[in-house]
């Protein structure tokens, strides 16, 4: 029997560690309000010349069913302040979606400049 994630995992894990941001995509010209978990410090290693490289970014998890598309580079996404971080609205620039098959995708961000 398949598990459902979303309403078993996805749902309740964004109903305690949700924090709203709002999605727009580069052309402006569709946006989404959205209630995904934010992380200010997310490890991420990358292989640059053979060598690993490790990095500190920001990132947001978000319910795949709570977008009207998937969310592209270069589009942005602005993280209202909440508890612990940001601690003032924010906005960044997507640098990076990942899909995780089971119904969660990974914004990996850039801060704006």
């Amino acid at each position: 029997m398949p598990v459902a994630w979303d309403s078993l995992l996805l749902v309740p894990v964004e109903g305690v560690f949700g924090q709203p941001a709002t999605w727009t995509n580069r052309a402006g010209n569709t946006s989404a309000l959205l209630n995904g978990v934010f992380d200010e410090a997310v490890r991420d290693v990358e292989v640059v010349d053979g060598i690993p490289v490790t990095s500190t970014r920001p990132c947001y998890g978000v319910r795949v069913a709570e977008l009207p598309v998937l969310p592209k580079q270069g589009d942005t996404l602005l993280v209202l302040a909440g508890d612990p971080a940001p601690a003032t609205d924010t906005t960044y620039v997507i640098r990076e979606v990942r899909v995780d098959g089971h119904g969660w995708v990974l914004l990996l961000l850039n801060h704006q400049q």
